[in-house]
């Protein structure tokens, strides 16, 4: 719900308040983003710190206002040079290099539903969203900034974006547009961000803020695997179920910047959206531009509540298509089985096998099309290679489908190798500088889809191979980043537009290529997570996740993962062991418990496995088919443990709630049991708590298999009301003793884990 009341705009959600009020200069200010406070204008304005104080030698806005000092007031939209000195949310340069802006209120509108002006966007529904639309105008310059907010009720979430318009007569070189900012009265907040690199990708980091600014960013063209766009600020004494949290994600998929600045009176300002780096875009006279949109969300009670926020509002309007709302299939990949070295019997065997075992969609990897035989040749050329697969694409996928499986193919269209007949036939479309030697990666340059052929080309070419391959998934990858800023279509020669020009023609493929193919599941994929964001989520219902499979790396990266995406949108799969980044070795049942917690499937080659390791694969898949629900669409939460060597996550869908308990390295005889504390179940309620039965291998156990025989399968069966569940918790178990051999061991082990399924049964 949007109100307006006299000078104040209220945004509500169902639980927060977004609060504006025009000034009578006319400028917008900030008054706060928090819990619920309905739209009852009286009395705010003596709870505000914005005026009457003292800032010394500070610039006041004019002699007709002394005690209106904009370095220290909370701005809704901050400009540059008329003395707030902050991080600004816009910069631009008009009539030959002036950056002064003066915005005051001009209109505003409010509307059902949303202006889906932005690429990529959200979906509404006008049902559940309603839209301010807040018109500033320069004092001087026609120079409009249009703020819109879009409250999503159900979801706790508003979004944000700007828009502007020149109409100043001449060219406005925009450099910096923020998709959101927003004002704190007080800088008593610590900063979670997401960061990392290939194979370690948005582990958390959580950091104290001092004076001056902190930045988290990217500037490798895409989103990065370096620093999500997603950021929490959380109070000093929240956790994952208690404290304020205010967290924010652009729904983009290139540069971004998320800059808090804690200024010089103790307030904090955050904002977010394109990166300024390597922006310059030139406005003619009458022409706009739009930011990205950006997600907004406040808890009062913790992350877990933030991130529940998100999962909602993405599975609803931010993934979209026929695959929205359906169960993410059971997959295997062949590349960790095969590489490159297969044959088109090779992949059936695989495939039998995997249908044997009860998956429900095979992938074919890279190495199917052109002259592709290593990472060195082939790519740009999409078209089957009869040689590897004499019956070509369609005859593999019609065998496959015969088979009763989904056949899935993997892409990398926006690279292109100089061993190529695309290359042979195209080399300005690689992006690089005439007269430098480009910089590569994996043997692969960067095609430049900034240009609309490159793009015309793509989607001719890919429409092609859909069309004839029987495809029913596609993995989209992309594995190197941006170097070499420069387009040779002569409409940007150098980076300023460059690297948002790349996006919108990334966009515009994906747009025709999702819509000309709306019965595909597509699946995002960049080296990994290197393009994890809410860009890519609004064309491919899920992403890879990291190219590092090893059990104990993922809980750290799909736990920072899970913080701003829902468990559907997660590839996560089961690999061999020893694990190829970290050479870990862990049971094939950990690997599954750690995997299960998105959209799960298995990358190895399937004729390697025991006996022992099939037979635990084979209950694997029915345990995640029976309990797929709750695992890819449940309410998600890490759940708090007294014990720092130990993970809890928990999924609840319903009267069913899935844990996990992850154990770092064993610790013998330690005297006291794991306790399992679920404080948001029903405290009236009784529930069972069963742990999943799986096969512990001789192998795993080493010595104490000559106490326990060649394999152990756990069993554990509780009632428990929900009052104890939720207050005092279960004490988990069982553990090895007795035999005077192992008292006090662990069942777990190093990097060891156990599934719980509670059913509320009464």
């Amino acid at each position: 719900m949007i109100h307006k009341s006299g000078d104040w705009f209220f945004i509500s959600t169902k639980n927060t308040s977004y609060v504006m009020r025009i000034l009578d200069t006319g400028h917008v200010m900030h008054f706060s983003y928090g819990a619920c406070i309905g739209h009852d204008a009286e009395g705010l304005e003596y709870i505000h710190d914005g005026f009457d104080v003292n800032v010394g030698c500070c610039t006041y806005y004019d002699e007709e206002h002394p005690r209106m000092f904009m370095n220290n007031l909370s701005m809704e939209y901050a400009t540059v040079g008329k003395g707030d000195t902050r991080e600004p949310a816009v910069d631009v340069r008009y009539s030959e290099g002036l950056s002064t802006l003066d915005p005051v209120y001009y209109e505003h509108r409010i509307f059902k539903g949303k202006d889906l002006g932005a690429v990529p966007c959200a979906s509404a529904d006008e049902d559940n969203v309603e839209t301010l639309e807040l018109v500033l105008k320069d004092k001087v310059v026609d120079l409009f900034i249009h703020l819109f907010y879009s409250s999503y009720e159900d979801e706790d979430v508003i979004l944000r974006s700007t828009r502007i318009v020149n109409r100043t007569g001449s060219d406005v070189v925009l450099e910096n547009v923020a998709s959101l900012m927003l004002d704190f009265s007080d800088c008593n907040w610590e900063l979670l961000s997401f960061d990392g690199a290939w194979a370690r990708e948005r582990n958390i980091t959580r950091r104290k803020l001092h004076p001056g600014i902190t930045v988290i960013d990217s500037k490798l063209g895409c989103s990065s695997n370096e620093h999500n766009s997603l950021v929490y600020l959380v109070r000093s004494d929240s956790g994952p179920d208690y404290g304020e949290v205010v967290a924010t994600n652009l729904i983009y998929s290139g540069n971004h910047s998320e800059r808090i600045d804690v200024g010089p009176f103790s307030k904090l300002r955050l904002v977010t959206g394109i990166n300024p780096f390597g922006f310059s875009w030139t406005l003619a006279d009458g022409e706009s531009f739009t930011s990205p949109e950006a997600v907004v969300t406040y808890s009062s009670s913790g992350w877990n509540r933030a991130s529940a926020n998100f999962h909602s509002f993405i599975r609803k309007y931010i993934v979209r298509g026929k695959w929205r709302d359906r169960e993410r299939p059971i997959l295997i990949n062949n590349w960790e089985a095969t590489y490159f070295d297969f044959t088109e019997e090779k992949l059936m065997d695989l495939a039998a096998r995997a249908k044997d075992l009860g998956i429900e969609l095979f992938v074919l990897d890279d190495g199917w099309f052109g002259r592709r035989a290593d990472d060195r040749s082939g790519l740009g050329d999409w078209v089957c290679n009869r040689k590897r697969l004499p019956g070509g694409l369609e005859g593999l996928g019609r065998r496959l489908h015969d088979m009763g499986l989904m056949f899935g193919i993997w892409v990398e269209p926006e690279m292109v190798n100089e061993d190529s007949e695309l290359f042979e036939k195209h080399p300005d479309w690689r992006v690089s500088i005439p007269g430098r030697k480009p910089a590569v990666c994996r043997h692969q340059y960067v095609l430049d889809l900034s240009r609309k052929d490159v793009v015309d080309h793509l989607f001719s070419s890919l429409s092609s191979v859909f069309e004839s391959g029987c495809v029913d998934y596609v993995k989209w990858d992309m594995n190197r980043t941006m170097s070499d800023y420069y387009s040779a279509s002569g409409r940007s020669s150098g980076m300023g537009g460059f690297f948002h020009r790349y996006m919108l023609g990334l966009y515009s493929l994906l747009q025709r290529i999702t819509e000309r193919f709306p019965d595909i599941l597509f699946e995002a994929c960049a080296a990994g997570g290197n393009r994890f964001d809410l860009g890519m989520l609004c064309f491919m219902q899920q992403i890879w996740t990291s190219d590092n499979t090893d059990l104990h790396h993922r809980i750290g990266i799909q736990e920072g993962t899970l913080m701003g995406y829902p468990q559907s949108s997660m590839g996560a799969h089961v690999s061999a062991s020893p694990g190829h980044q970290s050479l870990r070795k862990s049971s094939i049942e950990s690997r599954f418990n750690v995997a299960c917690w998105g959209a799960f499937g298995y990358e190895l080659d399937l004729a390697k496995l025991c006996a022992e390791d099939l037979e635990a694969v084979r209950g694997q898949i029915r345990f995640y088919k029976k309990y797929r629900p709750v695992l890819q669409s449940g309410i998600f939460r890490k759940v708090v443990s007294s014990d720092d060597n130990l993970v809890f996550w928990a999924s609840t869908l319903g009267k069913t709630t899935i844990v996990l308990e992850y154990q770092i390295l064993n610790r013998p005889n330690t005297g006291v049991q794991d306790r399992l504390r679920l404080p948001f179940l029903n405290r009236s309620g009784v529930y069972r708590v069963e742990a999943r039965r799986q096969i512990i291998r001789a192998e795993d156990l080493g010595d104490l298999s000559k106490a326990y025989g060649k394999t152990v399968s756990e069993e554990f069966s509780v009632t428990i009301s929900g009052s104890l569940l939720c207050d005092y918790g279960l004490c988990l178990g069982p553990q090895f003793a007795g035999n005077g051999f192992c008292d006090g061991t662990r069942v777990l082990g190093d990097f060891g884990s156990r599934l719980y399924v509670v059913e509320e049964i009464g």
